[in-house]
């Protein structure tokens, strides 16, 4: 079996992740350092960092700080507070519904920052979020992105089913970033909402829970820090068809060969495309994008070499390229890399 392809991470993300530094007036380079992340890159709109880079960023801030909110709130939520309100969820819980309704019971043990409703209608359970983040002037989708990410995994796994959601709110607008969303949640997003809340079909709730205490061991091992960087919705079809571009890398694939290896036509393949939110080209670029940046990070490649190997005859193509996708040249991020 082929490794996953791998991904990047847009720095809207790193720039909401150290929100809660800036609001306690604390420098964050050293924690850049630590994730060898250049500061300067985390300024530019368009730039990325790989995944690695962010996960090691994320487990930083939160043993540091022993705060699983990364300073978002006035007071921490100590290291452990995640598998806390999972295993006093879980205990003799003979249904997803039993899990989620005593997680946000149990939730209210820890903070009153953040207020987590939980309601059940006929079609759809919806799981609501207010107050919270003292970043939240700058970042309001922040803190509701983390509490339903990690909520979301932890419902599909403990069901043995990736849950499609009915719809994702946010309270706060669209961020630079937004588009990177339809890749955290497979359901509808919404920004700009009265409300920050995600909805669960409801014929999920009565679904048993399928796990045992060695599988549950296995799973909080580096809770909940370590779901937040598990975010590509694998599920969906622009996902597979990223799948298969990486496992031809460095020969092209076109869309029609693609949507023969899907079992689509062309047309019902860039529909279907359109429908999530993106396109083959898209698709395309965004590999290329992410495999470059995982080179660079990660190898002593030359950059001619990183070219070849995302498909690019030309060196100086992908120079510009490389610059529209990150917004600088892939030497300068190279050595910003090795410079952090």
């Amino acid at each position: 079996m082929s490794s996953a392809p791998p991904i990047s991470v847009h720095t809207g993300f790193v720039r909401e992740t150290l929100g809660g530094l800036a609001m306690r007036q604390q420098d964050p380079q050293a924690f850049l350092e630590r994730a060898n992340i250049h500061e300067e890159l985390i300024k530019r709109p368009l730039a990325r960092i790989s995944g690695s880079q962010y996960q090691s960023l994320v487990l930083a801030l939160m043993d540091d700080l022993d705060d699983e909110m990364m300073g978002h709130l006035n007071r921490p939520m100590r290291r452990g507070a995640f598998v806390f309100l999972a295993r006093a969820s879980l205990i003799g819980a003979i249904s997803l519904y039993v899990v989620l309704s005593r997680w946000v019971k149990a939730h209210r043990l820890l903070t009153d920052e953040v207020q987590i409703s939980f309601n059940k209608g006929n079609e759809v359970a919806w799981i609501t979020l207010t107050g919270g983040s003292r970043s939240g002037g700058a970042y309001p989708t922040f803190l509701p992105m983390v509490y339903f990410k990690s909520l979301h995994i932890l419902a599909s796994w403990l069901i043995g089913e990736r849950i499609k959601l009915t719809e994702v709110r946010f309270s706060g607008p669209s961020p630079i970033h937004g588009d990177e969303y339809a890749h955290l949640f497979p359901g509808d997003i919404v920004f700009s909402a009265p409300i920050s809340a995600m909805g669960i079909p409801a014929h999920y709730l009565d679904r048993a829970v399928n796990q045992d205490n060695d599988s549950l061991n296995q799973f909080f091992r580096g809770a909940p820090g370590n779901l937040l960087w598990q975010y590509r919705a694998t599920d969906l079809l622009s996902e597979k068809i990223r799948a298969i571009l990486k496992d031809a890398l460095p020969a092209p694939v076109d869309i029609a060969t693609a949507a023969r290896m899907v079992g689509f036509s062309q047309r019902t393949l860039h529909r279907r495309l359109i429908d999530e939110g993106t396109n083959f080209q898209e698709i395309k670029d965004g590999l290329r994008r992410d495999v470059a940046i995982d080179c660079l990070d990660h190898s002593r490649l030359s950059i001619e070499e990183i070219a070849g190997l995302v498909g690019f005859s030309d060196a100086a193509v992908f120079y510009r390229a490389f610059k529209t996708w990150t917004g600088v040249a892939p030497g300068v991020y190279r050595q910003r890399t090795l410079k952090s």
